[in-house]
């Protein structure tokens, strides 16, 4: 019975660790890089996700260029 619980209590105290670890990546946005429409910046962006990042969005900067965050 005491190693049941011990064992319990060992699972229970691994998953909170992993629970409370974030991925340095969802700290903040991270630059990739410019491109020169929307579409093509959303592209990209969906490409990101797909290689494991959480999120994106692009921001059109003042000379019409789209810049491409990810998270």
């Amino acid at each position: 019975m005491r190693v049941r619980a011990g064992i319990v209590a060992a699972g229970i105290a691994a998953l909170a660790a992993i629970g409370l670890a974030a991925p340095a990546q969802a700290a903040s946005w991270t630059y990739i890089g410019e491109y020169t429409s929307y579409s093509k910046c959303v592209d990209m962006g969906q490409s990101y996700q797909r290689e494991g990042w959480d999120e994106y969005k692009c921001t059109l900067n003042g000379t019409g260029w789209y810049y491409l965050w990810v998270r």
